[in-house]
């Protein structure tokens, strides 16, 4: 018999270019291998409540029981359970930076290789996904939803970063 993973879903919230999520994701295995695997360019919300961010015309909150979201749209995701948040691996080599994107200013610590400089850590990131910590959020736009200002870890898509700098 092969390996079994046991899937276990985790409540996320996650901000996004053009929508606010809260609902549930069912990483298999390490949460940044799997959002980083370079054979997927979706992911799938479960039991979700969507809301449009900025000026949302027409639409209104929806909630479905699942929706398939392109990873270029997930801009960061926040698990809710702080056990979870334990478990993520990150490096050791950290710099205090302030990094823009396009609903909020971060405040928090870039997590790098030890031969790696900050103004490369982009470059030399294996996929689109990797892990701040001790972040402060200014949001630039107001949310539909409440989404947490202060938190400890939190998984930011590095094309949602506009420009960053030390801090």
């Amino acid at each position: 018999m092969g390996i079994q993973f046991a899937l276990q879903r985790h409540q996320v919230q996650i901000l996004g270019r053009k929508f606010q999520f809260a609902g549930e994701m069912e990483p298999l295995g390490q949460v940044l291998d799997f959002l980083n695997n370079e054979n997927r360019s979706t992911f799938p919300v479960y039991d979700v409540t969507i809301h449009p961010v900025g000026p949302s015309g027409p639409l209104a909150a929806i909630t479905r029981p699942e929706i398939t979201v392109s990873e270029t749209e997930l801009g960061f995701i926040f698990f809710l359970d702080s056990d979870y948040r334990q478990q993520v691996p990150v490096l050791r080599n950290s710099d205090r930076v302030i990094a823009y994107t396009p609903h909020a200013v971060l405040r928090g610590n870039f997590h790098r290789g030890a031969e790696t400089r900050l103004g490369d850590m982009f470059d030399t990131l294996q996929g689109a996904f990797f892990a701040m910590t001790e972040v402060s959020i200014f949001f630039t736009t107001e949310l539909a939803a409440p989404f947490p200002k202060q938190v400890d870890l939190l998984i930011i898509n590095r094309f949602y970063v506009n420009l960053y700098h030390p801090e």
